[in-house]
Order: structure tokens, then C-alpha cells, then sequence
């Protein structure tokens, strides 16, 4: 039985799937296996490329299209590895990921979840890194990427990914259930994953306020008891994240009027409307960097 069992959902996404395979097939450890699950696709040239798809180290799996979490889980149910690596079919990883990966899951066996930083590419560039496991913070953000490796065991004892949460978060809500079962999170500062940035993507769609708004509320009521016990930390956290809104506001403001020697109402207006709807820093300056660049 291979080590690592790699699981690729696919919907309507068969231009990229090459490179998701090879990336895995590319690795200099080759103790893996790949499940390409197939979910519904409707395009005729995702389901002319998977229908006879024929790669070492590869199987297909195709299923009526019931989202990202219940493919995800139909191509676990199926795997024979210890450890799962979930991979986008439009993603890639790195060289030599899953030796890493591998290597720290045997020798620590309290670490249930590993996960790396990552790179942008396509629209978007940039490295993306994240921080050492905070069991509160993740209470607040996913800064868990969905491509990190984990034990089977921990899918089983969990239930798998919730099949509700078809629009999105579903690893975010993953996680938080890892957490509860007191499994022990290990990062791995390298970039060893390649996100794809491209619009219409499943991260586009639920990062709109609607169904962000949706999402958060569904997992705050999934874990009551939690966000309850937590609420000090909740409140505190997001206190915070307003008092950078405003100050950033007021310096973008102040900087403004030094710059052109007068105040746009309008505009200081406008992002005063900002400042009340976002949450973080990092959410902000990424707004005004789309603002800026029209």
C-alpha cells in the first residue's frame, strides 16, 4: 500500500489537471498514489480528458457533481495511504513536499497536520505565509491551507469534510474539528504548494460578504460551545482589527491631503464605509490595492 494517498477533486477544470499530476508523479518521493475524483463534470473537454485518463500512480473516480467537500471525501473513502494530501486540481506542489511531509508525521506522532507556505501564480503573485498554530487564531482565519498533509485516521475519526458546506470553508471547518480532537499542528516555513489566483475560483466565491457572512455564522453555530468559550478572545480580537481599520483610514486620509492640498469628501467618505465593513489589516490594504489599480 503506498504512504500517501494524493486526492484530486475535478470539476470542469481538465486544462489544468496535468499539471496537478505531474507535479505529484515529479516528486522524488514516489511512495503515493492518485485519486482524481471526477465530480460531475459538465464540460466536454474535462470529461474527454478523464475518461480515459492514464497516468502511473493514477485512478479516476467519477461521480454525479454534489460539491468540493463530497468529492474530496468520495476519493478519501477510497484511498489505501496513511496519510492524504487534498490537491485542487488547478494547484501544484512542490518537489519535495511530501518527503517532508512524510518524514515529520513519522517521527512525530502527536502532529496530526502539516502545512507549508505557498505561492501565488496566474493573476496573482506574491508568497503566501502563514503562521505558527494558534488554536484561538483559527477560530478567527483559516491560515491552514487546503493542501496540507494529514493522517487518514483523522478523516475517519472526524467524519470527513462537510458535505453541507458546498460553497466554500469546508477545510476551515475541518480543521477546527482536528483541533477539538487534540491533534497537534507542525508548519513547515518553505513554500511547497503553487495556488493558482484566478477569478470565478471557489475562493472568489466565498470570500463575497454574502457568502462569507453565510459561512462564518454556519461554522460559529456548528461550534457553539467553542466560540462560546472563546468569546473574551473573539471580541477582543476583532476590536482590534476595527482599531487598525480606523487608524489606517486616518493616515490614508492625512497622507491624502498632504499630497493634493485638499480633502475629497467623496472619497474620505467612501472609505469610511470601508474602514466599518472590514475586519482586518490585511483585508484593507488588499481593498485599497483594487482600488488604487483601477
Amino acid at each position: 500500500m503506498p504512504k500517501i494517498s494524493v486526492i484530486i477533486p475535478c470539476y470542469n477544470q481538465g486544462q489544468y489537471i496535468d499539471e496537478a499530476v505531474e507535479s505529484v508523479l515529479s516528486q522524488p518521493y514516489q511512495d503515493v498514489e492518485i485519486i482524481i475524483v471526477n465530480d460531475g463534470s459538465t464540460h466536454e473537454f474535462t470529461k474527454r480528458i478523464l475518461k480515459n485518463y492514464d497516468k502511473p500512480k493514477t485512478r479516476v473516480i467519477h461521480t454525479d457533481n454534489k460539491g468540493l467537500a463530497s468529492a474530496r471525501n468520495t476519493g478519501i473513502k477510497q484511498a489505501t495511504g496513511e496519510y492524504i494530501l487534498p490537491l485542487d486540481a488547478d494547484d501544484k506542489i512542490r518537489p519535495h513536499y511530501l518527503k517532508k511531509a512524510s518524514e515529520l508525521l513519522d517521527n512525530n506522532p502527536n502532529v496530526g497536520v502539516v502545512y507549508p507556505y505557498a505561492q501565488f501564480f496566474g493573476e496573482k503573485d506574491g508568497v503566501w505565509e502563514f503562521p505558527e498554530f494558534d488554536p484561538k487564531r483559527l477560530l478567527l482565519h483559516n491560515f491552514i491551507v487546503a493542501c496540507s498533509v494529514y493522517r487518514k485516521e483523522i478523516w475517519e475519526a472526524c467524519g470527513g469534510y462537510d458535505p453541507e458546506m458546498r460553497i466554500g470553508y469546508e477545510d476551515w471547518e475541518f480543521w477546527i474539528r482536528v483541533m477539538k480532537k487534540g491533534w497537534q499542528f507542525h508548519l513547515i516555513r518553505e513554500v511547497m504548494f503553487d495556488y493558482r489566483a484566478r477569478s470565478g475560483s471557489m475562493v472568489t466565491a466565498c470570500g463575497t460578504p454574502e457568502n462569507r457572512r453565510f459561512l462564518i455564522r454556519y461554522i460559529c453555530n456548528k461550534h457553539r460551545e467553542l466560540y462560546v468559550e472563546n468569546l473574551d478572545y473573539v471580541i477582543s480580537e476583532k476590536d482590534v482589527s476595527l482599531l487598525q481599520a480606523n487608524t489606517y483610514i486616518k493616515h490614508l486620509e492625512k497622507t491624502l491631503n498632504q499630497m493634493y492640498h485638499f480633502r475629497d469628501l467623496k472619497f474620505v467618505s467612501i472609505c469610511y464605509k470601508i474602514r466599518d465593513r472590514l475586519l482586518s489589516g490585511n483585508r484593507i490594504r488588499r481593498f485599497f490595492a483594487k482600488i488604487f489599480s483601477k
